[in-house]
């Protein structure tokens, strides 16, 4: 609701009559540097001329990145505004901490305990944490300039998730309501799924892009697509297949390493449900919201199809 309506408000805001005539090549590179006050998302400037990017079709491209200050900018009065980007800032700062927290977390205690060295001192393994953490910031440092290749942070968000989120989430789903589901299988179904983006990323293209590894076609563009964010969607889709075909394969080909008894509480089939009251309103039962959650999301993806 934070991300996505902020985005919405500021595009209905700048959809107006004038913008048309801004969008002519002739005009947009007569542009100056500040956009029009009439439009909310100001024009993506090229940080080597100063002059408007435009897309495929000549039109100057839109900084959709900015339309959050944008709007603090636009209504906000000076009092207001001060208190506005602080708590842009600290959402910022918060959202940062906590990756870094997980990151050498999930490094030190999961990976590097578990595989590399065992039996280590606290004090090792507290300098492992944080040089981890050093690596992260550095590493997020890079990704930001891998950011600034793409015209706004969702399509590189939707890219990290096509190659990651995509499998991930298929292998979570096959864990938890298939009792047959193996570590190998999980395992050799991630790699799969995470190799399948990689051949569709590197076979297709976004309309108006040179091929490179970020964006693409970096084999062969053999299709097209409208804009980055199609190209990541349909990305995704190939990549939860290739994942949940791969790992229900390797997983009848494989022995299981759980019995019944140790997946019990954890496979959906060998979990005892939890039974709701029988005078529970309806409109507290999971059942009912979860159906009325699906409905609209299905009904919003028919919209905006």
């Amino acid at each position: 609701f934070l991300v996505i309506l902020p985005g919405l408000v500021a595009i209905a805001l700048t959809a107006t009559p004038d913008r048309p005539a801004v969008h002519a090549p002739a005009a947009a590179m007569a542009q100056p540097a500040a956009p029009a006050a009439a439009n909310v998302v100001p024009v993506k400037l090229d940080p080597a001329s100063g002059k408007p990017m435009l897309d495929a079709h000549g039109r100057p491209q839109l900084d959709y990145d900015l339309a959050i200050p944008s709007l603090l900018l636009r209504d906000f009065p000076t009092g207001m505004l001060g208190v506005g980007l602080t708590a842009l800032l600290a959402s910022f700062m918060s959202g940062m901490a906590g990756n870094v927290t997980a990151f050498n977390t999930v490094f030190t205690y999961d990976i590097y305990q578990a595989y590399l060295r065992r039996g280590a001192s606290d004090a090792h393994y507290l300098a492992v944490g944080r040089a981890a953490t050093a690596f992260g910031i550095a590493a997020s440092v890079g990704a930001a300039y891998m950011a600034s290749q793409f015209n706004n942070i969702m399509d590189l968000l939707q890219l990290v998730m096509a190659f990651v989120n995509a499998p991930v989430f298929a292998t979570f789903l096959l864990g938890m309501f298939w009792r047959r589901a193996t570590g190998h299988g999980a395992f050799f179904g991630l790699l799969i799924g995470i190799t399948t983006a990689a051949l569709f990323q590197g076979n297709t293209l976004p309309a108006g892009e040179t091929a490179s590894l970020l964006k693409g076609g970096w084999i062969s563009a053999q299709h097209i697509f409208a804009s980055s964010m199609a190209q990541s969607f349909w990305m995704a889709i190939f990549a939860f297949t290739g994942c949940f075909v791969g790992t229900i394969a390797i997983s009848l080909a494989t022995a299981r390493n759980r019995t019944d008894e140790e997946l019990r509480g954890l496979v959906y089939s060998l979990t005892e449900k939890i039974r709701s009251p029988e005078n529970e309103p309806w409109y507290q039962r999971p059942a009912v919201l979860g159906g009325t959650v699906l409905l609209l999301t299905l009904g919003l993806n028919f919209l905006f199809w």
